[in-house]
C-alpha cells in the first residue's frame, strides 16, 4: 500500500497537510461561535484550544516515533488486542467520515446564501465530494505534493486581507482583553474552538511515510502554528471591526470582514467572490485530506490490500453526514457533538496507548 512505503512524504508536504486539514470551515464559523460564549477575550480561547491541539498532536507524534514502521491502526492493536484497538481505529475512520461531510455542508450552505443563490444544496455538495472522491484515489505522494502546492493559495490570501482589516480595528470594541466575564466562559470557548483544530490526528496515520521521522516534531508545528496564528488573527479583526454583538447577527461574519475591508489598487465589485475561491481550495484540501484518511484508514483495519477499493464505497456516507442536518442551526449543534466526541476520543485514545506501552513495556524501536 501507499500509506506504508517509506519516504514518500517530505517534512513540508507533512506540515502542509495538517495546515490545510486545519484551515478551513473553521474560518467561517470561528468569529462568531466563540464570541457568542467568551466575548472579547474570544482570542484567548482559540489560544487555549490550539495549545490544547498542538500538546495532543505532540502526544500522537511521540506515540507514532514508537512504532516508526506503523501507524495507528496497527501499533493500536498490537497494544491493546484486535477488538480494542479495532473499535477506536473505526470510531476514528467514522469521525473523519463525518467531518468530511459536515465541512462540505458548511461551505455549500455559505456559497448558496452568498453567490449560487438559485443552485439547489445538494448540486454543491455532490460536485464537492465527486472532487474528493478523485482526490482520494491518488497516492500519498500526489496527497503530499497537492497540499504543498495548495498551502500557498489557502494562506497568503487570507493572511492578506487580515492584516487590511487590521486597519480598521476600533479599539474600544477588543477590550476587555480578557473578556470581563472571568475563566470559565474562556475555557468553554477553547471547547469550541477546537472544532477549528479538529484534523490533525491524521498525522498519525503519515508518520511512518515520513522522509525524515525525526523532524516530525518540528514540522507538526510549523504546521499547526499557522493555521492558530491566522484564526487568532480573525478573532481580533472580526471582534474590532463589528464587536462582539453584531457578530452574532452575522451568519458568515469572515465574509462579511472582506466585504467591509477596503483593498488598495482593487477596482473588483464583488471581491468576495475571488475570496470564495480561495476558501473553494482551503475546504476542499481539508475533506479531502480527512476523507483519505477515513479511506487508509478502514483499508489498514480490514487488511485490504488497495485503499482505492473504499473511495467510492465509503461516498454515500460521507454524502448522507452532508445531507443529514435540516438547516445551519442543526449544522451548529453537530458541530458542537462532533467536538466533544473528537476531543474525547483524541484524549482517550492517548490515554489508553500510553498505558499500554507503561504496562507492557512496549517503547518499539525509534528510527533515525
Amino acid at each position: 500500500m501507499a500509506m506504508k512505503e517509506h519516504g514518500k512524504l517530505t517534512e513540508r508536504q507533512f506540515a502542509g497537510i495538517i495546515a490545510n486539514t486545519l484551515l478551513g470551515a473553521g474560518t467561517l464559523l470561528l468569529p462568531r461561535d466563540i464570541t457568542a460564549v467568551s466575548g472579547t477575550g474570544a482570542w484567548l480561547s482559540v489560544l487555549i484550544g490550539g495549545f490544547i491541539s498542538i500538546i495532543l498532536l505532540l502526544l500522537l507524534i511521540n506515540l507514532g516515533l514508537r512504532f516508526p514502521e506503523e501507524t495507528i491502526m496497527e501499533y493500536g492493536m498490537r497494544l491493546t488486542n484486535k477488538w480494542i484497538g479495532g473499535l477506536i481505529g473505526i470510531a476514528f475512520c467514522t469521525y473523519w467520515l463525518f467531518i468530511t461531510g459536515i465541512v462540505v455542508r458548511i461551505f455549500s450552505l455559505m456559497l448558496v446564501s452568498s453567490v449560487l443563490l438559485r443552485t439547489p444544496l445538494e448540486v454543491i455538495v455532490i460536485a464537492m465530494l465527486l472532487t474528493v472522491l478523485y482526490f482520494s484515489r491518488s497516492d500519498l505522494q500526489i496527497v503530499g505534493r497537492v497540499n504543498e502546492i495548495y498551502f500557498v493559495f489557502v494562506i497568503l490570501p487570507i493572511m492578506y486581507a487580515l492584516f487590511l482589516g487590521l486597519r480598521e480595528i476600533n479599539l474600544i470594541r477588543v477590550l476587555p482583553l480578557t473578556g470581563g466575564k472571568g475563566i470559565m466562559p474562556i475555557l468553554k470557548g477553547g471547547l469550541k474552538s477546537f472544532f477549528s483544530f479538529l484534523g490533525f490526528e491524521i498525522v498519525a496515520l503519515f508518520i511512518p511515510s515520513l522522509t525524515t521521522q525525526k523532524l516530525a516534531y518540528n514540522y507538526s508545528l510549523k504546521g499547526i502554528v499557522t493555521p492558530l496564528v491566522a484564526y487568532i488573527i480573525t478573532m481580533i479583526v472580526s471582534v474590532g471591526v463589528f464587536g462582539v454583538e453584531e457578530l452574532q447577527t452575522l451568519v458568515w461574519p469572515t465574509l462579511e470582514l472582506i466585504k467591509v475591508t477596503p483593498f488598495p489598487g482593487l477596482l473588483l465589485e464583488r471581491l468576495e467572490a475571488v475570496f470564495i475561491a480561495f476558501w473553494v481550495v482551503a475546504i476542499f484540501t481539508t475533506a479531502a485530506n480527512v476523507y483519505y484518511a477515513s479511506v487508509v484508514g478502514f483499508t489498514q483495519i480490514f487488511k485490504l490490500k488497495e485503499h482505492k477499493t473504499l473511495t467510492l464505497t465509503l461516498l454515500p456516507l460521507a454524502y448522507l453526514s452532508a445531507i443529514l442536518p435540516d438547516n445551519l442551526h442543526d449544522v451548529f449543534e453537530y458541530v458542537d457533538i462532533v467536538t466533544k466526541f473528537a476531543a474525547g476520543l483524541i484524549i482517550t485514545t492517548i490515554i489508553i496507548y500510553f498505558a499500554a506501552i507503561f504496562i507492557k513495556g512496549r517503547k518499539g524501536d525509534e528510527r533515525s
